[in-house]
C-alpha cells in the first residue's frame, strides 16, 4: 500500500506475514486491524490480528461468517496470533471493515488473550 493509505481499527486487510518462525501464521491471509485508531493515524505501523479458514474453537478466536464480514469464506480471527506490522510494505489491501457485533467478540477474545480481564 501506499504511505497515504490510511487503515482503521475493524478494518480487514490482506497482510504479507511471511518470514514467519515457528508456530507463527505465515502467508499472505486477511487480517483483522486491532491497533486504535490514533495509532493508525500516527504511525506507520499497526497491529493486526490474523485470520484462517480453520476454526479450533479456542477462546482467543472470534468465528466470523463470510455472508456478515469481507471474508471470502467462514474464517476466524485468531487473537493470540496479534503481530506488529508496516503498513506500507505488508498490508496489500483493504477488504472491507467488520461490524460492531463482531469487533465487540474481538475486544473479549483480545482482552482474554493478553490478560486484560
Amino acid at each position: 500500500m501506499s504511505e497515504d493509505t490510511e487503515v482503521r481499527r475493524g478494518d480487514v486487510v490482506i497482510v504479507r506475514l511471511d518470514p514467519a518462525e515457528g508456530h507463527e501464521m505465515k502467508k499472505t491471509r486477511p487480517a483483522v486491524v486491532v491497533q486504535n485508531d490514533v495509532g493508525n493515524k500516527n504511525a506507520s505501523t499497526t497491529i493486526v490480528a490474523p485470520a484462517t479458514g480453520t476454526y479450533r474453537g479456542y477462546p482467543f478466536e472470534v468465528l466470523v461468517e463470510a455472508a456478515k464480514s469481507p471474508f471470502e469464506k467462514d474464517s476466524s480471527i485468531r487473537l493470540d496470533q496479534v503481530r506488529v506490522v508496516s503498513i506500507e510494505k505488508r498490508i496489500h489491501s483493504v477488504l472491507g471493515s467488520l461490524d460492531t457485533e463482531t469487533m465487540e467478540a474481538v475486544d473479549e477474545a483480545l482482552k482474554l488473550s493478553l490478560g486484560l480481564d
